[in-house]
């Protein structure tokens, strides 16, 4: 049985994927490697691809997860590279993640705010219910130290214009982190928010399965 590797968004961790099914696929989420300080997303992406065996892998990027995906598959051959509420281009991301010295801004900031579910707008982010933020409250918790502020940054200092070809982008229409404004994507999920791999698993799961069952 072949895989999907899974690499989630900021902040997050397996437990993103937990509603993802894709018949006669293994679903395999990537463990986030030790990270730098001087680390960018290009050098962590060779991180992330180190753990993903094989030739021709099946990517998912959740987020964050997308745009390491967009640089390994700039650094090796990958079959299919599906981007989930992420952006392929730093041009796709909000204008206010682009600002002058916002890289700075977070530097300012101590490691430990951004482990605090206080940080996050659950809501925002999309969650529909209680039991949805004590999830999301739960991973960012066990983010480790000082990685949630390092990853913000590396998003900040993004200044990616090109992508591999075999790029498949599913964004929601309700997406309140990555906006529909400057997204392109190759699927719309009507009323799915940033997490919608997480709380709408029906059309996510409907959606990548059919890609890959029209290339076979």
């Amino acid at each position: 049985m072949r895989s999907i590797y899974c690499i989630s968004g900021v902040g997050a961790d397996e437990r993103i994927f937990s509603n993802l099914s894709i018949s006669n696929y293994n679903i395999v989420p990537v463990k986030w490697p030790a990270f730098e300080k001087n680390d960018d997303i290009r050098s962590y992406a060779q991180k992330i691809s180190a753990q993903i065996p094989g030739e021709n892998p099946i990517l998912l990027g959740l987020s964050f997860g997308g745009m390491l995906a967009v640089e390994i598959g700039k650094i090796r051959t990958t079959e299919k590279i599906f981007l989930i509420s992420s952006a392929k281009t730093s041009a796709e991301l909000p204008k206010i993640s682009r600002l002058f010295n916002a890289d700075k801004l977070l530097d300012m900031m101590p490691d430990f705010v951004f482990k605090s579910p206080g940080f996050a707008n659950f809501r925002m982010i999309g969650a529909k219910s209680k039991e949805e933020e004590k999830v999301l409250a739960a991973m960012l918790r066990s983010s480790a130290p000082g990685f949630v502020k390092w990853a913000l940054k590396a998003i900040v200092l993004w200044k990616n214009t090109t992508y591999p070809p075999n790029i498949i982008q599913l964004h929601g229409t309700a997406d309140n982190i990555i906006p529909t404004k400057d997204v392109h994507p190759d699927y719309w999920v009507e009323g799915g928010t940033h997490i919608m791999i997480y709380n709408r698993p029906a059309d996510v799961n409907r959606i990548i399965s059919g890609c890959i069952a029209n290339s076979n």
